[in-house]
């Protein structure tokens, strides 16, 4: 502000220069009749005042503002009761100007409405002083006066055809945005004069448009401006980050997108929210890859914070980029920060889809233990568990599906997953039922192989005894070993799955499920 109030005393200099110099010049008969609207007759100085103003002014030109200012107070209390309308106005018009200049608001204010007030003056000086009075209105902060001011002045020069200064279309938006409640719907017209009746683009003509627009939700409007904007003004960050979310607003994702990216390779987007914004557009347009690469980079740089909520989205992104290896330690760093189970669930899926059963059970037993989801996660996380331990069985593992299958009729509590896991205890059930059936048939002919031996046995002596013969230590000993064998196998009895000749299974189906919290070690297994 203080480069106009300098202007506002060079212009009251310019105005009584012409006055000094008593132009005679004809005016326009649009501004003859203008000018005679207001003030007396007389447009010249007294020759004595006049004297006076000169060594004023020539202080003035030295910027000898107090010592001006002393004169002027002199000049007045000597001859102000007797000066005409014009000297009168002419003296406190210059010395409002040497009060600008030396920051005393309120006394310029004071002067320049006593100028204006004792009616001397022509009609544009005086409605050049109303501009003054209004930017002085202004700059103390009496807004409602200051649009009052400005609007009257704004109306006086159209109708006497003075071009409009764009600063007063500038300061009268101003003002309508800084009132009680603010009036941006007001300011629209003298910010958009503002911006079009300027030369060179003012940054804050700009900014006082785009806020008008914004608080309007005028989006429309608003975006071009602000292509405007970034194009004057590239290396503004604000603008870039404005732009895209005007057209986020607009549902023009793909500019939005483009034009953040844009940023940020110039260097200008380094805001966390930003830089969140995006990489979720790098999900949204199918490139995770890139986007978890980008907040790989930026967690590193600690420009983005290292918590559980960015290494979530960090390991959905590398999950989405199918880098399940990538995935997972992000999302076991992420579920050892939680104090639920959540995330352990999350992990124990993502190891499952990995085929890291091992590691899946211990993240999914963590999540149950833990505790803390919602009804349905809590039946998928049975429902995997018991996925994960049948995957890590042998053919004859009994006593893991058995456990598997512990954990499909916890599965079965949840109406979510009720149905999937009664069509796995159905099959392990199956895979069981065959298990055992094999050992049976196996066992009847191991025993029917038994029987052949012996009778072979048997049959093989007979001939022995007809030869006048005696077996060889080697066939003794053979059917010595296979005889124990066969005894043992009729010991036995065939394979029951009641009996205690499947003991891992028994102790299965006797222990309680019960799930172990993944330690440190196994937390870095993958």
């Amino acid at each position: 502000m203080r480069g106009n109030y300098r202007k506002f005393c060079f212009s009251a200099v310019a105005s009584l220069t012409a006055a000094l110099m008593m132009s005679t010049a004809p005016l326009p008969a649009a501004a003859q009749q203008c000018d005679a609207e207001e003030g007396g007759a007389s447009k010249t100085l007294d020759p004595r005042v006049g004297a006076e103003i000169q060594k004023l002014y020539e202080l003035m030109q030295a910027e000898q503002y107090g010592e001006a200012l002393t004169g002027f107070n002199n000049l007045i209390a000597n001859r102000g009761d007797s000066m005409k309308a014009y000297d009168k106005s002419t003296v406190y018009e210059l010395r409002g100007s040497v009060k600008v200049n030396m920051e005393n608001f309120g006394g310029a204010l004071q002067d320049f409405q006593t100028a204006l007030d004792a009616n001397g003056l022509p009609a544009n000086r005086n409605n050049q002083l109303r501009y003054f009075i209004a930017q002085l209105n202004f700059q103390m902060e009496r807004y409602q006066t200051a649009i009052t001011g400005l609007n009257q002045w704004i109306q006086n020069a159209r109708t006497c055809n003075v071009e409009v200064d764009s600063n007063a279309y500038y300061l009268l938006a101003a003002a309508y945005t800084q009132i009680s409640p603010p009036n941006f719907r007001s300011a629209v017209q003298p910010a958009e004069a503002a911006i079009s009746g300027m030369g060179e683009p003012r940054k804050g003509y700009f900014d006082l448009l785009n806020l008008v627009y914004s608080e309007l939700n005028n989006n429309a409007k608003r975006t071009p401006l602000l292509e405007r904007m970034v194009n004057l003004w590239p290396d503004e960050r604000s603008y870039w980050t404005q732009l895209s979310g005007a057209y986020s607003v607009m549902g023009q994702d793909q500019d939005a997108f483009s034009v953040l990216e844009v940023a940020y390779r110039a260097g200008l987007v380094k805001g966390e929210n930003e830089l969140l914004t995006l990489i979720q557009y790098y999900s949204f347009f199918d490139n995770p890859y890139r986007g978890a690469t980008l907040l790989e980079r930026e967690m590193n740089a600690n420009n983005i914070k290292r918590n559980q909520k960015n290494l979530i989205l960090l390991s959905q992104l590398w999950s989405q980029a199918r880098e399940h290896k990538k995935s997972i330690p992000i999302l076991r760093e992420a579920a050892g920060q939680s104090n639920n189970g959540e995330l352990y669930y999350r992990l124990g899926m993502v190891l499952l889809a990995d085929e890291q059963y091992a590691a899946s059970q211990r993240a999914l037993e963590s999540a149950i233990n833990r505790g803390g989801m919602e009804s349905k996660d809590t039946g998928d996380a049975w429902l995997l568990l018991g996925t994960a331990r049948f995957s890590q069985a042998g053919p004859e593992d009994t006593r893991i599906w058995a456990r598997a299958r512990e954990a499909f009729v916890n599965a079965q509590r949840f109406s979510n997953s009720r149905r999937r896991a009664s069509d796995w205890i159905t099959y392990i059930d199956a895979v069981v039922t065959a298990y055992w059936d094999g050992r049976k048939l196996e066992y009847q002919q191991n025993l029917d192989a038994c029987k052949d031996d012996i009778a072979r046995f048997e049959r093989d002596q007979r001939i022995r005894d007809l030869q006048n013969r005696e077996a060889s230590a080697e066939e003794i000993e053979q059917q010595q070993a296979r005889l124990g064998e066969c005894k043992a196998l009729e010991e036995a009895g065939p394979p029951s799955r009641n009996r205690s000749s499947a003991p891992d299974e028994e102790e299965a189906e006797s222990a309680p499920e019960e799930a172990t919290t993944e330690d440190d070690a196994s937390a870095n297994e993958q």
